[in-house]
């Protein structure tokens, strides 16, 4: 504390002040990590002791704690009678730093307890080798794009980039390792993948500098993790300096809209492959229907939903669900229609928390027709169709349409017609 010291202090006063000053340059602890099994004991005495020792300088308290679970081996328990403990230098000999470490960051983040998978060190061995050969290769190939004119599927994954950028450096800022690397790596990979299939079986090549840009924002977000991986990348890409000094990927903010018509065409993809698959043997005419209107009751319940948003918060209200079962009660008569409903309402809820209020619209903010005809042959390729139409049922004037598929499409929803 600040008194006096004792007369019979033998310590030099300018020594006294040195120790202190460098002790109050460390303090306070920005951070204390440790395991869960201390919270009760340790870790609340530590508080404890902090607040009674500096009862008038509370700047000095511990800044945070982070807690973690004990550590499992494939799910199991470390024990020496099993004989599944794991060392660390056997461990790094085995799979080599940085594959150890991606399967520290992927084993968990909360209080459950962790779990070192051998699977994915061995999976993360083999995916830092791939990626290293494709980016040095890819980028290096002459074939590649380097016009300034974007596509839709260019403008994709640049919008994919922007918003995992932001979601990895969130992750990572909250300590949420394994949430950093599954925007970080995974779904960079899955973004890069569905441009690469798109671009192959359209016969387009892909955009240099957008494969390069996606390139170095990998590097950079798994260096963390895996820095031993991304400074040998940084200097394959040309990049001078070191990549744990490089800036964090700059990044805009994500196109929602952009983001919503990308859904839209993996989705219907998805589900075209399930309905192709539901095909009879002998059924070669397709037809992809679509529609820009709801029926009137869909439009009702997406005006009702309107009102319950709100603007200050970007949500429907936490008592949504029941909310939507007084107003059903109240609006509609039909025990079948109510279930169609909650059912529609339900998905659209979903819709909201991922694209925002847009997804409310009446009418749909996008141009379905267009994005599935810049993709024929993307489609084609992914169904193995030889060729599909495109029919909007706002165009269709007679019964050619059964209802059986008309029921099944609404605005961002197609339908793949097999017959």
């Amino acid at each position: 504390r600040n008194g006096a010291l004792p007369a019979d202090c033998k310590i030099p006063t300018e020594t006294l002040d040195k120790m202190r000053d460098e002790f109050r340059y460390w303090y306070p602890m920005n951070l204390r990590v440790s395991a869960k099994d201390l919270i009760p004991n340790h870790l609340t005495m530590a508080l404890f002791n902090h607040a009674a020792i500096w009862e008038d300088e509370p700047a000095l308290w511990p800044k945070s704690y982070y807690c973690n679970g004990h550590v499992l081996v494939d799910a199991e328990k470390m024990s020496k009678s099993k004989g599944n403990f794991l060392m660390m230098n056997d461990t790094v000999s085995n799979y080599s730093a940085d594959a150890t470490r991606f399967a520290c960051a992927d084993a968990g983040d909360s209080l459950d307890d962790a779990n070192f998978s051998r699977e994915t060190a061995d999976s993360a061995i083999v995916s830092l080798v791939n990626e290293d050969t494709w980016m040095t290769d890819t980028l290096a190939s002459p074939d590649l794009r380097t016009d300034g004119e974007m596509n839709f599927m260019d403008k994709v994954l640049v919008n994919d980039i922007n918003r995992l950028v932001k979601a990895c450096s969130k992750s990572f800022a909250t300590m949420q390792f394994r949430e950093g690397i599954q925007h970080g790596w995974f779904e960079m990979m899955l973004a890069r993948n569905d441009y690469r299939s798109w671009c192959k079986d359209s016969g387009i090549a892909m955009h240099k500098d957008i494969v390069q840009r996606w390139a170095e924002s990998v590097v950079i977000m798994i260096c963390p993790v895996c820095p031993h991986w991304s400074e040998s990348m940084w200097k394959k890409l040309g990049k001078e300096g070191l990549a744990v000094h490089a800036p964090w990927p700059k990044s805009e903010e994500e196109d929602k809209m952009l983001s919503r018509q990308s859904k839209f065409l993996s989705d219907s993809l998805k589900r075209f492959r399930g309905q192709a698959g539901k095909a009879k043997k002998g059924w070669s005419t397709a037809s992809i229907v679509i529609s820009d209107s709801y029926p009137e009751w869909k439009v009702n319940t997406l005006k009702w939903m309107q009102e319950q948003y709100d603007e200050a918060t970007g949500t429907l209200p936490t008592t949504f669900m029941k909310e939507l079962k007084g107003w059903t009660g109240k609006n509609v008569s039909d025990k079948k229609m109510i279930k169609f409903t909650m059912q529609f309402a339900s998905f659209m809820k979903n819709e909201v928390a991922d694209v925002g209020k847009v997804a409310l619209d009446i009418n749909l903010p996008f141009d379905q027709n267009a994005i599935l005809q810049g993709s024929i042959a993307y489609i084609k390729s992914q169904l193995n169709l030889k060729e599909f139409d495109i029919i909007k049922l706002d165009d269709v004037k007679d019964n050619s349409v059964p209802d059986r598929v008309i029921e099944q499409v609404t605005p961002g929803k197609a339908y793949l017609w097999m017959r």
